[in-house]
């Protein structure tokens, strides 16, 4: 199977999972809210955003594991995939040790700092240990699943994906409706991971049985080149980690936890559309290693990586333009119009799917290609001046501020620094990304969100139908718009033949429909 061929499949499966947690989720957050309040639901996402930043403690080697096995697969060399697979074993029961401390650690110190009361301690403590200690357990058996991804058998590993997602839903709530409270998301979401990784464990002993056997015995040097490779996207997730999930963290140090709910509501759809955003390019992430890995020439990696960038823009400003006008409209009518941040909010939200898409699309990529441990310098201060211009912003401008802060420290240090990192493996330059990218994307895009956001919601005028169908008319102008630019890209050739009679795009020519091949 191609790389190409991988990658289809890949973000198949992909829109299929997100599209699964679109529904649920519009499905499970009302029912959330319902069962457990506005307040305790609010503070459960907070518990949430704590054990993220309690993860951080694998020091990246999750992260990297896949790229460096796919890497190893593409020289063809088993033993050293063995190597990896035994040292990461080793790194993950000791990563698992000390999460849970770490988390621990936290729940003692945060919830004073917060302003807890003692109520919701008692409400969240018991659920959140359970959640922890099977964390705990999985933690060693995510090289499996590392196996399995960087392998590229896209096929299962998808499937598990949405398998996972479907338990987890499936399991909270009929636990809510049942009366669990906190356990219905606590017992999903650790049910879920578990099986997960033990599904991925017996697909390894299928697929690739010779690397469960014959491990070498693990070494410091070894152990050292691990951790050394995960330092880079160790620092980078949790820059992430501060850019994605520390608004409920801001939210409940400006003194307004009731907030939380409001913001988490206001950017449930747009969080999940920026995902979906990510799915294409991203499922090339693993060929673009396996590439790296063969050590081919600047040139060819220069192509796919301006391949991943201009397909990160073109989906993340499909998203936006639709989702300036759906967004204010839907929200009210989905959890109520106390649960709405406001139209400033909702705007600056979608807006914020074009930074954050560039910033993860230079980013990963700088990633793949070896830079990983400036690639996590970088992505750890961007993280930090969210934060930092999030707190300050939203002691001015209240949740706007916050919803501003993402798109500043995105333009301000995550792009031009990211950039300039590719430039010793790919030769690609910041004035290369400029005029082969963003600026072409640029002239057709920026008009036509600009048009959506001044008249999309006086005309939506608050009736779901209607903005629905404004969405869509915008979703449909906005492909037109980008003919062009897709013409350039390797679309498989039953897309092509759908996009081609509307006219959006030209068809693709031999070499873009084989990009990415063999």
């Amino acid at each position: 199977m191609s790389r190409l061929r991988r990658a289809t499949v890949a973000a198949s499966f992909g829109y299929l999972q997100y599209g699964l947690a679109m529904a649920s989720g519009l499905l499970m957050v009302p029912l959330a809210i319902r069962c457990l309040g506005p307040r305790t639901y609010g503070l459960w996402l907070a518990s949430g955003e704590l054990l993220g930043y309690a993860a951080m403690v694998d020091l990246g080697v999750v992260a990297v594991l896949p790229w460096m096995l796919a890497e190893a697969d593409g020289r063809q060399d088993r033993d050293a995939m063995r190597r990896l697979v035994s040292h990461g074993v080793v790194v993950g029961a000791a990563v698992g040790l000390v999460y849970g401390l770490l988390a621990m650690a936290l729940w003692l110190v945060l919830p004073s700092a917060l302003g807890l009361s003692a109520g919701d301690r008692r409400a969240v403590g018991p659920p959140l240990a359970l959640l922890v200690g099977t964390l705990m357990v999985a933690y060693p058996l995510r090289v499996f699943s590392a196996i399995v991804i960087g392998l590229q058998d896209v096929t299962f590993n998808g499937g598990l994906a949405v398998a996972q997602s479907g338990l987890n839903v499936a399991i909270t709530a009929t636990m809510l409706i049942a009366g669990f409270g906190l356990y219905a998301p606590a017992t999903g979401a650790a049910v879920a991971a578990l099986a997960s990784v033990l599904a991925s464990a017996w697909r390894v002993r299928v697929l690739a049985p010779d690397l469960l056997r014959d491990w070498p015995r693990p070494n410091a040097a070894g152990l050292r080149m691990l951790l050394t490779n995960g330092l880079g996207a160790w620092s980078g997730a949790l820059g992430w980690q501060l850019q994605s999930a520390s608004s409920g963290l801001v939210i409940s140090a400006l003194g307004r936890p009731e907030w939380i709910a409001v913001y988490a509501c206001t950017s449930k759809l747009i969080a999940l559309a920026t995902q979906l955003a990510w799915v294409i390019p991203d499922a090339g992430l693993v060929g673009l290693a396996q590439v790296h890995g063969e050590q081919p020439a600047a040139a060819r990696l220069r192509s796919l990586v301006l391949l991943m960038l201009r397909l990160h823009l073109l989906l993340a400003g499909g998203a936006a333009c639709g989702l300036v006008v759906f967004n204010p409209v839907f929200v009210p009518r989905w959890v109520g119009a106390e649960l709405f941040a406001g139209a400033t909010v909702s705007t600056l939200l979608a807006l914020g799917i074009v930074i954050s898409s560039l910033v993860h699309g230079v980013m990963t990529a700088a990633a793949v290609v070896g830079n990983r441990v400036r690639v996590g310098a970088i992505s750890l201060v961007n993280g930090a001046v969210q934060v930092a211009t999030g707190w300050l912003f939203g002691r001015w401008w209240g949740l706007e501020g916050v919803a501003a802060a993402s798109l500043v420290a995105g333009l301000v240090v995550a792009v031009p620094a990211g950039a300039r990192l590719l430039r010793h493996a790919t030769g690609l330059t910041i004035s290369l990304v400029w005029t082969e990218v963003v600026r072409p994307w640029g002239v057709r895009a920026v008009p036509l969100i600009a048009t959506a956001v001044v008249l999309g919601g006086p005309l939506a005028s608050r009736r779901l139908p209607v903005a629905l169908a404004i969405a869509a008319a915008v979703g449909l102008v906005y492909l037109r718009q980008m003919g062009p630019l897709l013409g350039a890209l390797p679309i498989d050739r039953r897309w092509a033949r759908w996009l081609v009679p509307m006219p959006v795009a030209p068809a693709p020519s031999a070499p873009a429909a084989t990009m990415g091949q063999g």
